[in-house]
């Protein structure tokens, strides 16, 4: 095998499929830029440019000689020739370009085309596909200079491309019931990229599906008109009308015309990576040693729960496209609803026919019961090595029926619930970043110099959005947004209680939207409701259940059992023994909704019920002494104020 700089996904370097340790940002960023024209030389000034980032340092060149020095002395052990030769005005990277995973992709999927022009589909297929698996992640992760995104946002293109030319061939190939799920995923991940959406449409339509595709057409169209205030092009408007009118230029050829595949299509259903991951360094290598640590006889199974916009999902799928090569049968993937708003969670039995499409099941196969159907999956999935990711789960009943029986399968969930019940699975509580890495993640979305230039109101920014890194990903949106505003202003529109949420949406992101969401499946739970608004009066920094009876004028047991509620939704945090602490943000979105939906004068006999018991415990010295810990929570008289404020 050789040496292999791979960096289509997180940066490896390999010899003879053993890792070479490298570090160092500008070791990994010399030889990154020089890997980007392998076989060619690379003027040195045009690398103290990208890897230096326009320093001032004198003696950048001294260190460019220097790190090329070590860079030699690293690699010398596994390449004959000299691996990084000095060539007039620079340097040269003397490795084959199949040595290095971007450059092997352009030369498979260049291949892969020729065959198919030629009329040898198989062939075209195998090597689309082993193309298409180089791909670990988004390229160049973790570089940050501008050279990279540009190279980065170059090699997106070109695999985009050859995935949708590869979606070509499988449709010629009569495999649309198979691509419906890898077209569903890819054209949400790339909403106004319109040939995969034409594609969508044309499967569906094969599918016997004509009613779902021209909803493709209509949801495209409302993307494009809102976002650009355009039409759809020529494609998808033409695609429309066939689909319409049942143009028999749409059905597959006669049999004896078809080119076929050699196998069947394997599924990898994970939507996108998001370019702007970051750190999850200790939860990534967990989730990856569960998966790879399976019970004899039972698959593995890891579930990630925390509170809504903690990053859940993006930890699962960043870590899932990092194993996917693992599982030879390829990877799976349901997004169960439980927390998008305004949409009904799955059924069990919806979930199972996904994935029984998925696994090749025709639509009309799918068993008509629950039972019927789990039982099929059951066997389906016996002997296979599969990778299945549960995003966004209600609870454990929701995915009971969907854990896969093979014990070479994998899968992963994500819920805001603890999946206790669950006794096969490991679990992982996600919390917020650390500041650490809650500045890291907004300067690598907004700009390291910005972020640099002002480090006291980005460590502002971090604390208001309470490390999550949603609130984060909008913070940072709306400042690269804007490239003459200062983060600063961002802070102090954030630090104003009654705009945070406001200043906490952007585009199709918004804090209220994950809070609602959490909220919506207590809906028939009057009490937990209840009980969520008058907490966002309590100016309180924690609740008990003695102090929620006397506000809400309930039973300390209905209490403590409305507040256990509130925190398997993921709406209150454990504070201790019997303690419970409402997030800045959630306790903001409860002050809201209380405002909207209790009466003025409720809400101010709340809050006197509140201040009574307070005080009462507070001159209580009996209290007191059987429990000490109240004391945290009960405020001097002289700090109480004299005037009682409603929001």
């Amino acid at each position: 095998m050789g040496l292999q700089i791979k960096f289509l996904g997180p940066w490896e370097v390999t010899a003879n499929g053993e890792p070479v340790k490298l570090t160092g940002l500008r070791r990994v960023g010399v030889l990154a830029r020089l890997a980007l024209n392998a076989g060619r030389a690379v003027p040195a000034e045009r690398i103290l440019a990208d890897v230096w980032d326009q320093s001032t340092v004198t003696t950048a060149g001294k260190q460019l000689h220097i790190v090329v020095s070590k860079l030699r002395g690293l690699l010398a052990p596994y390449q004959d020739d000299e691996i990084i030769a000095t060539v007039p005005g620079g340097y040269q990277l003397n490795l084959a370009r199949e040595g290095v995973d971007a450059h092997l992709f352009t030369l498979m999927t260049g291949q892969a085309r020729a065959a198919r022009a030629r009329g040898e589909i198989a062939a075209a297929d195998e090597l689309f596909r082993r193309a298409l698996a180089l791909w670990r992640g988004n390229a160049l992760e973790g570089m940050t200079g501008s050279w990279a995104q540009a190279a980065c946002a170059r090699l997106e293109e070109e695999r985009l491309t050859a995935l949708e030319d590869h979606i070509d061939l499988r449709l010629e190939s009569g495999d649309h019931h198979a691509v419906v799920p890898v077209l569903t995923a890819h054209a949400e991940a790339y909403p106004l990229r319109e040939r995969p959406r034409a594609q969508l449409m044309l499967a569906m339509y094969r599918a016997s599906r004509p009613c779902e595709a021209l909803e493709v057409y209509q949801g495209t169209r409302r993307v494009m008109v809102d976002e650009l205030g355009i039409e759809p092009g020529a494609v998808l408007r033409r695609m429309q009308q066939a689909v319409l009118r049942r143009d028999p230029a749409l059905d597959l050829g006669p049999p004896a015309q078809r080119a076929t595949l050699t196998r069947a299509a394997l599924p990898n259903e994970l939507p996108a990576d998001t370019r702007a991951f970051t750190a999850r360094a200790t939860e990534i290598a967990w989730l990856r040693g569960t998966l790879a640590d399976a019970v004899p006889g039972l698959p593995s199974v890891a579930a990630i729960h925390g509170a809504g916009g903690a990053g859940k999902s993006a930890l699962a799928v960043h870590a899932a496209h990092g194993v996917a090569e693992r599982f030879a049968d390829g990877v799976l993937y349901v997004d169960l609803r439980a927390a998008t708003a305004g949409r009904t969670p799955l059924t069990p039995y919806e979930a199972l026919s996904r994935l029984l499409r998925s696994l090749g099941e025709d639509g009309a196969a799918v068993p008509s019961t629950l039972d019927a159907a789990a039982a099929r999956y059951r066997c389906l999935t016996s002997t296979r090595d599969l990778l299945v990711v549960l995003d966004d789960a209600l609870d454990a009943d929701q995915v009971r029926q969907l854990i896969p029986a093979g014990s070479k399968c994998a899968v992963v969930i994500t819920s805001r619930q603890v999946m206790t019940s669950l006794t096969s699975a490991s679990r992982l509580d996600l919390t917020g970043l650390a500041d650490a890495d809650a500045t890291a993640l907004l300067a690598r979305i907004v700009d390291p110099v910005r972020v640099a230039a002002e480090p006291e109101a980005a460590q502002r920014i971090v604390r208001l959005c309470g490390g999550l890194p949603l609130a984060l990903r909008i913070s940072a949106a709306r400042l690269a947004a804007r490239p003459d505003r200062r983060l600063s202003s961002l802070a102090e529109q954030l630090a104003d209680d009654t705009r945070r949420l406001d200043v906490l949406e952007h585009a199709d992101l918004a804090i209220r939207t994950s809070i609602a969401a959490g909220l919506q499946h207590l809906r028939e739970e009057p009490d937990a409701v209840h009980a969520f608004h008058l907490l966002g009066l309590m100016g309180t920094g924690t609740h008990t259940a003695a102090a929620t009876s006397a506000v809400a004028g309930w039973p300390e047991p209905r209490a403590e059992a409305a507040l256990n509620r509130l925190m398997d939704a993921r709406l209150l945090e454990r504070a201790g023994f019997r303690r419970y602490r409402m997030p800045d943000l959630v306790r903001l979105y409860a002050r809201e909704q209380a405002a909207r939906h209790m009466p003025e004068p409720v809400r101010v006999a709340a809050v006197r019920q509140a201040f009574h018991h307070h005080l009462t415990r507070t001159h209580d010295p009996i209290v007191h002494r059987r429990n000490p810990a109240d004391r945290a929570v009960a405020r001097p008289p002289a700090a109480l104020p004299r005037r009682l404020a409603v929001h």
